[in-house]
C-alpha cells in the first residue's frame, strides 16, 4: 500500500506543476494580448494627433494646443500602462527561463519590478523607482529618484545666501 500511496503523491505533485505552468503560461498570453490591443489603442491615438496636427496646418482648422496635450497625455497614460503589463510579463517569462540569473529569478520570485522608464544611474540597469537601492549593484536610488522628480517638476529649491553687510 505505501508505494501505491508514494506514486499516488508523486502523480498528484506532477500534475499539479503542470496545471501550475499551464496558468503561468495562460497569463502571460492574456497580457500578451492586453499589451498588443494597448499597441493597438496608442497607435490609434498617435494617428489621432497626427491627423489633428495635419488638419491644423494643411486645412487651417481650428486645434487648440490644450486638445493636442491632452490627446500626447492620453498615449503617454497607454505607453505606461504598457510597461507596467510587459515588466509583469518578463516576470513571468524570467520564472522559466532556465538561462535567467539567479538575481533575475530572485528578483521574479519576490515580485520586483522595474519602474518603466526608470534606470540606475550608477549601473544603468532597469530599477524601481520606490526602492532604496538598485538589486545588480546595490546603488542608492532613493535620492536620485527624489532628484530626477524634483528637476522634472521644477520644485528643485535654491539655496540663496544671504549677502554680508
Amino acid at each position: 500500500m505505501n508505494i501505491i500511496d508514494n506514486v499516488i503523491n508523486t502523480v498528484a505533485k506532477e500534475v499539479g506543476k503542470v496545471q501550475e505552468r499551464s496558468q503561468e503560461m495562460m497569463q502571460g498570453f492574456n497580457l500578451s494580448n492586453q499589451i498588443k490591443e494597448l499597441e493597438r489603442k496608442k497607435n490609434a491615438k498617435l494617428m489621432e494627433i497626427g491627423r489633428a496636427i495635419y488638419d491644423k496646418y494643411e486645412h487651417d482648422k481650428e486645434v487648440s494646443e490644450e486638445r493636442l496635450k491632452e490627446l500626447v497625455a492620453e498615449a503617454t497614460a497607454i505607453d505606461h500602462e504598457m510597461a507596467v503589463l510587459q515588466a509583469e510579463l518578463d516576470q513571468i517569462k524570467v520564472k522559466n527561463d532556465p538561462d535567467a540569473t539567479p538575481t533575475q529569478k530572485a528578483e521574479a520570485k519576490a515580485g520586483y519590478s522595474a519602474s518603466p522608464g526608470f534606470t540606475c544611474p550608477t549601473c544603468g540597469t532597469p530599477a524601481n523607482r520606490e526602492k532604496a537601492f538598485c538589486p545588480s549593484c546595490g546603488g542608492a536610488l532613493k535620492a536620485k529618484a527624489e532628484e530626477s522628480k524634483k528637476a522634472s517638476d521644477g520644485t528643485d529649491e535654491v539655496e540663496v545666501e544671504a549677502e554680508k553687510a
